[in-house]
């Protein structure tokens, strides 16, 4: 009866999946287009999150300890994990996806005054471009490759399949923002800087440097926004709606949710770019 059970066990781990973590779900979609069933995907940040104040599960530390390889995307919470947790990730193959990638800095792009506030910290949402989402695939491919170089030819013919889907995405973005009349929209997370530095776009964030804004600086942002006739603020789910719900009474603006952190990357992105339509038409 042992000798039977000590089999079952060892064809059990024969047969189980690598592990795979990643720091958010838009990083699982990449990781599933490439590698597709081959690994199981450890997800460390859930979605509806703040992925700049998260607490971690212990099943997920068990998890990523035990991973083959760890996707970075440049979160300042993969620093605590790595200095935390450095003696039992000695193993881990860590990778980060922006390799090749110029990040921004945070606010680059938006219209506040910022003079009053920190600046110099890169701007980490790059998986919100999906022209920068090329270069990305093209890292996982690299490491899935080198890390499992049996199933090489495998990830290949789905990294080609996955950059095709890619240059799909960014025409039909390109397409629906191609005659709107305007380019300023107000999000309480500044997480879109790259979308709508691709698209010739201008965010406009609520939240200033990870806080609340304070009311001098609610009241530059109604300023703006009757300047720019701006009549709906976006806001993230995990993210406070309180100043949100300011602005949409003294602008009459309608509040709408978009979700950086989808799983559903595509379809979510989607759903983003036709509310940006329909907010700036």
């Amino acid at each position: 009866m042992l000798k039977i059970l000590l089999l079952l066990l060892s064809c059990a781990l024969a047969f189980s999946k690598p592990i795979v973590s990643v720091s958010i779900p838009p990083q699982a979609f990449f990781v599933e287009k490439i590698a597709k069933d081959s690994v199981e995907i450890n997800i460390l940040i859930s979605p509806n999150s703040n992925e700049h104040n998260v607490e971690f599960k212990p099943m997920m530390i068990k998890n990523l300890e035990k991973s083959k390889i760890y996707f970075l995307a440049d979160l300042e919470l993969e620093k605590i994990l790595e200095n935390k947790f450095k003696n039992t990730l000695k193993n881990v193959k860590i990778v980060n996806i922006n390799d090749g990638i110029s990040l921004l800095e945070n606010d680059e792009t938006d219209e506040h005054d910022h003079d009053e506030h920190e600046h110099g910290k890169n701007d980490p949402h790059t998986w919100l471009d999906p022209v920068l989402v090329k270069i990305q695939a093209q890292n996982i491919y690299k490491a899935l490759s080198q890390t499992f170089p049996q199933n090489k030819d495998f990830y290949a013919k789905n990294l080609d399949d996955f950059l095709k889907e890619l240059d799909d995405l960014n025409s039909v973005i390109k397409t629906n923002l191609q005659d709107i009349k305007h380019r300023e929209f107000i999000v309480y997370h500044p997480s879109w800087n790259y979308l709508a530095k691709r698209y010739n776009l201008i965010q406009i964030p609520v939240e200033i440097d990870g806080k609340e804004p304070k009311i001098q600086d609610l009241q530059k942002l109604i300023k703006i926004a009757k300047e720019k006739n701006i009549k709906v603020i976006f806001v993230q789910p995990g993210f406070s709606e309180n100043s949100a719900k300011v602005l949409s009474k003294e602008l009459n603006a309608k509040i709408v949710f978009i979700d950086h952190l989808a799983k559903d990357w595509d379809k979510e992105l989607l759903k983003t770019i036709q509310a940006l339509k329909m907010a700036l038409e």
